[in-house]
């Protein structure tokens, strides 16, 4: 089985991945990390966050989409300051904009009587489940209750989103077939994106910082955090090395083997720690991350990727010739959504 990683809105998108290569600094090491804000006690209000020719986003929506991007940013700056927040802001403009965008084109072919059939639905639900939870169903239910959107207002929206991806290739991807040069450079360039990723396998150095100092546990979590900075800088600096680090503070199963983990699937990591590793060159150090039992420094050592599928796979080549056929049209559907937007009424809430 094989994703197009395209296709799932990366976390990192329109974010900057600098912080992971970046030392602490002091602003960062002021304040304590923070917990996640947590939905009201009595569940969540779904509010309208926009209206688009009187179609309703509702707020859980937007959450919905936006929750990666708060799980990675919290990873990247567990302190919550004004990167942090700025950051969120961008992404959650983004999110609002793609969520303009879907009504904007439901409204237009509405009247086409265009119908996704359920089956379709549930698959796109299941590959998203397998792929951004690793297969766990419990863990994507719990993720759609935090953010105080049920399972039918979920299914609801990934079949507003099958449905505008199948009416967008039904108006604009009819064009001149791709050459078999175009294919096979299509391929050159994106066949890792259609990778099983949950195969892909990682190795990487870690030192854990715990929260608390089992020998001094009057030091607070804020003492804790500033020296796992410090750590971090001394790394950069090369005053002390990995191995050393490990050895002397990490406590965890591997710090005596100089904080050296073995290999590990990709399946088997949580997520977001996943996402955050796989992002990153090998030999890159990023960190210090922030959970609820303390403060973690990893170095990415070496990673196994998947192979990619073939060309010669027919249901491959179709997605290398879709994909052809996109980008030649994407500039006569960027125009023709303007046109929509400019004669649309929309309004916003958040």
């Amino acid at each position: 089985m094989w994703y197009n990683v395209r296709e799932m809105k990366p976390v990192f998108h329109a974010l900057s991945l600098i912080a992971l290569l970046l030392p602490c600094t002091a602003a960062a090491q002021e304040a304590a990390p923070q917990q996640a804000p947590q939905p009201a006690k009595g569940g969540v209000v779904n509010r309208i966050a926009a209206t688009v020719n009187g179609r309703p986003i509702t707020a859980s929506e937007v959450r919905m989409r936006l929750g990666p991007y708060f799980h990675e940013l919290s990873l990247l700056y567990p302190q919550q300051g004004p990167r942090f927040n700025s950051e969120l802001v961008k992404a959650k403009k983004e999110v609002l904009n793609d969520l303009i965008e879907r009504e904007l084109v439901l409204s237009e072919f509405e009247t086409k009587g265009y119908l996704m059939k359920a089956d379709q639905v549930e698959q796109e639900i299941n590959r998203r489940i397998l792929v951004g939870f690793n297969g766990d169903r419990d863990a994507f239910l719990d993720t759609l209750r935090k953010g105080g959107m049920s399972l039918s207002e979920y299914r609801e929206s990934v079949r507003k989103e099958v449905t505008v991806q199948a009416m967008r290739a039904s108006k604009y991807e009819r064009d001149i077939p791709p050459t078999p040069d175009e294919i096979q450079q299509e391929y050159n360039t994106s066949k890792s994106d259609y990778r099983d990723i949950t195969q892909d396998a990682v190795e990487y150095d870690k030192i854990f910082i715990p929260a608390v100092d089992q020998d001094n546990p009057e030091e607070s979590p804020q003492e804790r955090y500033a020296f796992a900075c410090d750590l971090r800088n001394r790394l950069d600096s090369g005053s002390i090395s990995f191995a050393e680090a490990a050895r002397a503070y990490s406590r965890d199963a591997h710090a005596q083997d100089g904080g050296r983990w073995p290999s590990i699937k990709r399946r088997d990591l949580a997520v977001d720690f996943a996402n955050v590793v796989f992002s990153v060159e090998p030999g890159q150090i990023f960190g210090p991350m922030a959970d609820n039992y303390g403060f973690t420094i990893v170095r990415v050592r070496e990673k196994h990727l998947a192979p990619a599928p073939p060309l010669s796979n027919p249901e491959v080549r179709q997605k290398m010739d879709d994909a052809v056929r996109r980008k030649q049209s994407e500039k006569r559907y960027r125009e023709w959504v303007d046109r929509l937007r400019a004669r649309a009424v929309i309004r916003t809430f958040i």
